[in-house]
């Protein structure tokens, strides 16, 4: 395939009116952080049309056009109190979304013809919060052979055990009753399934359950209506995760970490019970990503995170197209986030961590790359900040890997830091790429370490067993601690200028640091985060009750109440001696604003009033700021608060 593609360039701009501002020597916090002119770029089916989601009323809204010219555009939904969440292509015709309501993530199925005269949202499935917890739907499957049904998971009968639907797209839900009628049972919930696969038919073939720290891998022949138990295993051990099946219907994909520590891609064969063939593994990073091909019917690729997100291609078409594209773009991540069901109209991500992205139309039978939109076009990328990977070593031994992002321009010397540890935290880990919030603290002359401290995923089971049982406030702490003593070694930090900030353990973490570490940190910014451990457990969502035991392993045991007292912040408050900053929404239901309001109070009562700046609870939104004018209003104040306790 030639390297060397016809660019088209054809504005996208007609289809909202949008003004793009003038390039400032600084961005403003607008820049950084108000909608995207696009995002969710998704081709129809049939490849005939282009939905994307675009600000309209000042919300994350449908625009749809057609794809042969990029014309006729017209938004399809008209919210203005809340974003759509995500969306999907049912069929040519049909596209299904999801909505909550102010962050309480009780998540309603809604559905849209694009082709109608009046495009009319209908509610699929309702959700519900209530005393008896939270109600809500989420899709399976898109049953791309059947375009009149979809399946989707929902716990209407049992608020801790959602079942399987098949539900028809030309049905509703009745609000009087709470139920869509037509909707039909697939697989009843036993009471403790907490996953599900179908195959490439639509069919329920394997499902995964959790009792206590117990798992077993449930199977069962097409037609067949009885699962069969195929493994058991303890949580914390060796294991097999199914991903897909393979195009036969009958050999699986999965990931699993038997006799090795990461988890890697291997076939298994239910039949036999068997583990097979390896396909592809790292020694030091989890792979369990699989790209297929649904029209060639292969496993073309998988992918994985390292240092940066790597590919490794086994099909040697999409090898050679993969390879022509990056040629075009050197030095930046190139990506396909959408195809046409005949796989011949691509839709193309192009970007880098000082590039938030640009999409392309590649069109394989024409050979030809059509430039669409610019998510973010008003940043001026040349002001942009590198993302840096960074390792070392804990004071036990650990390797710990994460990045580092120096404002530009500056001699990297000496810098007031940001500590920026992620939330989960077990299971999720940093990753290089566009971050607008490194960059708007880069842009104010401020570094920015993230590192994956142990408990974090994708470095195997032993680094991530490594932050089980009571570890919250302490290895795991001790990990950013060694990490600001590894910047200030290095000469990058300056001792006396470091701030802490994260959302949700991250929010732990910024306490954790403030009243275990307080000597390191001259301010913290605890953004939804966790001050009272035993609180998180007894405020525990019902439909998260089946992970008890799991969070119990992982955290610690809330029975032993001098763990408890010994890991929370809001115990040791007497210990804060810098300037602290308290974020929260109020309809969150995994950190609940109680934390936030118990620390305030706690504060208070040593005589330490918040300020309008410090204190931010906003009624209508969750677990993390989803409006875009609530998250101008917190970095305005993040901005006023770095400048006043770290410059």
């Amino acid at each position: 395939m030639s390297t060397i593609f016809k660019l088209i360039v054809i504005s996208f701009l007609c289809i909202i009116s949008f003004e793009t501002s003038a390039q400032n020597a600084q961005a403003t916090i607008e820049d950084f952080f108000k909608n995207p002119k696009f995002s969710n770029l998704q081709l129809s089916p049939n490849g005939k049309y282009l939905a994307v989601l675009s600000p309209i009323n000042e919300r994350k809204n449908i625009v749809i056009l057609e794809t042969d010219g990029l014309k006729n555009a017209k938004p399809i939904t008209k919210f203005d109190d809340q974003d759509i969440n995500s969306f999907s292509w049912a069929n040519d015709d049909e596209i299904v979304f999801t909505l909550d309501s102010d962050g309480n993530e009780a998540f309603s199925l809604y559905k849209i013809n694009v082709n109608a005269k009046r495009a009319r949202v209908i509610e699929l499935v309702g959700s519900k919060v209530g005393s008896s917890g939270i109600r809500s739907a989420s899709i399976v499957h898109m049953l791309p052979n059947d375009p009149e049904h979809i399946i989707i998971q929902y716990n209407g009968r049992n608020i801790k055990a959602p079942d399987l639907y098949k539900l028809p797209l030309n049905s509703k839900w009745d609000r009087k009753r709470e139920r869509n009628f037509k909707m039909d049972i697939l697989a009843k919930n036993p009471g403790d399934f907490q996953g599900w696969l179908l195959d490439h038919d639509g069919e329920v073939r394997i499902a995964v359950s959790i009792n206590a720290l117990k798992g077993k891998l449930h199977y069962k022949n097409k037609g067949e209506k009885e699962f069969r138990v195929l493994r058991e295993y303890d949580l914390d051990e060796e294991s097999i995760s199914p991903l897909a099946f393979d195009f036969d219907n009958k050999t699986l994909f999965v990931a699993s970490n038997i006799d090795r520590d990461t988890l890697a891609i291997y076939h298994f064969y239910p039949d036999k019970n068997e583990l097979g063939e390896l396909i592809f593994g790292m020694p030091e990073v989890d792979v369990s990503n699989l790209m297929l091909s649904t029209k060639r019917k292969k496993l073309i690729g998988v992918s994985y995170l390292d240092e940066y997100r790597e590919v490794v291609y086994f099909d040697k078409e999409t090898a050679e197209m993969m390879a022509s594209l990056e040629s075009a773009f050197k030095n930046k991540v190139v990506s396909v986030v959408s195809r046409s069901e005949d796989e011949v109209l691509n839709i193309v991500y192009v970007g880098s961590d000082t590039d938030p992205g640009h999409y392309y139309l590649f069109d394989k039978v024409k050979n030809t790359l059509k430039s669409l939109v610019s998510p973010m076009d008003w940043l001026d990328k040349s002001q942009l900040s590198p993302m840096k990977p960074i390792r070392f070593t804990s004071r036990d031994g650990l390797t710990l890997r994460g990045y580092l992002t120096i404002p530009k321009g500056s001699k990297g010397k000496k810098l007031p830091l940001i500590v920026n540890p992620h939330g989960g935290p077990y299971g999720i880990r940093d990753t290089w790429g566009y971050n607008p919030e490194t960059q708007f603290f880069a842009s104010r002359g401020y570094a920015t370490v993230q590192v994956n401290f142990r408990g974090s995923g994708g470095y195997g089971r032993k680094f991530q067993q490594a932050g089980y049982g009571g570890k919250w406030g302490a290895e795991m702490q001790n990990d950013l601690t060694d990490t600001v003593k590894y910047l200030v070694s290095e000469g990058i930090a300056d001792p006396k200028k470091v701030c802490i900030y994260g959302s949700s353990y991250g929010g732990y973490a910024t306490m954790a640091g403030l009243t275990f570490t307080p000597e390191l940190y001259k301010c913290g910014i605890n953004y939804v985060g966790i001050t009272d451990v035993s609180l998180l457990f007894d405020s525990l969502p019902k439909h998260w009750e089946p992970q008890r035991e799991t969070l119990k392993k992982q955290i610690g045991d809330p029975n032993d109440k001098a763990l408890m007292k010994k890991m929370s912040p809001l115990y040791h408050v007497d210990k804060i001696v810098a300037p602290l900053m308290i974020v929260q929404g109020a309809k969150d239901p995994r950190v609940v604003k109680k934390h936030a309001i118990n620390l305030r109070d706690a504060l208070e009562e040593r005589g330490i009033t918040l300020s309008d700046d410090e204190w931010i609870m906003k009624e209508n939104e969750g677990h993390g700021f989803q409006k875009e004018e609530n998250k101008i209003e917190l970095y305005t104040k993040i901005e006023r608060f770095l400048a006043k306790h770290l410059q």
